[in-house]
């Protein structure tokens, strides 16, 4: 396996807009953006901090190389993106690598004086609403799907006997639908890797030019800077329209 600098030395993700779907289960304390690190204040299983510890590693890096974000201000990933937006911006001059979408079926005064806020370091759009919450959220999805060029899932909320209302397989078989490389992560638990397991054939179309091997084992590794790092590095080379290196060959 090649070492995270030589992987990640010679990336460019400039006109990538990755579309990071995902979340932790819902904490009894809500992490605050304007904490040192929200991780710091979530209390949670030790999956649950791996999870937020690799949107933290991901998206950092994502920023550095020139991609950009786009998210669904899921509640447990939101302090964390806008977390990194904001050292981001106070390293460089430029527009933010953090696009936000919401729905306006969510759009109260205490969310709206949020929303205006999170203006400070990330792009916001915001949805129409309509009287059902998953009406909303279909125009939502659509909206993002026409604003990525690839999809990455990361954990996201149980099946708890609803797998209708899990957002992540949802966003997953939107993306794959509409021909984004889709990368799934799920190692560190949550419906993504719930999903993996209940679909045995949930790699194909994910149209990220990788072999079922190496996308199973994206799918199962824990290591946060090897997986963060490999999922860049083959986004680099679908760029560069060149055909993957197998992760395997490498061990």
């Amino acid at each position: 396996m090649p070492s995270s600098s030589d992987v990640l030395s010679t990336i460019d993700l400039t006109g990538y807009r990755i579309w990071l779907s995902g979340a932790v289960p819902e904490s009894t304390e809500e992490p605050k953006p304007d904490v040192e690190s929200p991780i710091e204040v979530w209390k949670g299983a030790d999956a649950e901090n791996d999870i937020l510890s690799l949107v933290q590693v991901f998206s950092a890096l994502v920023f550095k190389y020139g991609g950009e974000i786009v998210h669904g201000c899921q509640p447990s990933f939101t302090p964390i993106l806008l977390e990194q937006a904001r050292r981001f911006l106070g390293e460089t001059v430029g527009q933010s690598p953090l696009q936000l979408f919401v729905s306006d079926f969510f759009g109260n005064d205490r969310n709206r004086r949020d929303w205006s806020r999170w203006e400070r370091v990330a792009s916001l759009a915001v949805t129409p609403k309509r009287e059902e919450l998953s009406t909303s959220l279909k125009i939502l999805r659509e909206t993002m799907t026409t604003e990525c060029n690839a999809f990455v899932a990361i954990g996201g909320k149980w099946w708890a006997g609803e797998p209708g209302r899990a957002g992540v397989p949802i966003e997953f078989e939107m993306a794959k639908e509409a021909g984004m490389p889709c990368f799934v992560l799920g190692g560190f638990g949550g419906v993504s890797a719930e999903y993996a397991e209940r679909e045995p054939e949930w790699y194909v179309g994910l149209n990220n030019r990788l072999t079922v091997e190496d996308n199973q084992f994206l799918a199962k590794n824990t290591s946060l800077g090897v997986v963060a790092g490999l999922v860049l590095a083959q986004l680099n080379r679908l760029q560069s329209n060149e055909s993957g290196q197998s992760f395997q060959a490498n061990e």
